[in-house]
């Protein structure tokens, strides 16, 4: 088992189309964790959040959030991300966030429709300002 650089870690979670883990706390104290489709937006972790969601629930209460991403084949590896989420309806952001989404996860798809499609359906950017990583390579 190794230990992830930097440039390592942020290579393994952009590479591909790897799901994120988001696990958070529900009001009454259960674990809630939850797959989503992500991307590195600069030195931050950003995802779509659509109405009415658990997890957004969860955020508007406690914005700390940590994150799982890892390989499904050997060797394993996986990167876990530890942070403070921050939500934002800003349509702007949204779409800068939902086009990255779609350019990774629907490359056939025009990301700019998909983006708008999200707009339109209430989905708002959340932003995870990175705390703590632990990441690791080599194992199985």
């Amino acid at each position: 088992m190794e230990t992830m650089t930097t440039t390592e870690w942020r290579s393994f979670v952009t590479t591909g189309t790897k799901l994120a883990h988001i696990a958070l706390t529900r009001a009454d104290g259960r674990p809630h964790v939850t797959p989503v489709c992500f991307t590195l937006d600069g030195d931050e972790l950003a995802f779509a959040l659509s109405p009415g969601s658990v997890k957004g629930n969860s955020l508007a209460r406690d914005q700390r959030i940590a994150v799982c991403v890892s390989d499904d084949q050997q060797p394993y590896g996986f990167v876990t991300i530890e942070g403070h989420a921050r939500v934002s309806a800003d349509p702007d952001q949204l779409k800068h966030v939902a086009t990255a989404i779609a350019d990774r996860y629907y490359p056939t798809h025009p990301a700019e429709a998909i983006a708008e499609s999200f707009a339109q359906e209430g989905f708002t950017a959340v932003h995870i300002t990175i705390t703590n990583v632990i990441a690791r390579s080599g194992l199985g």
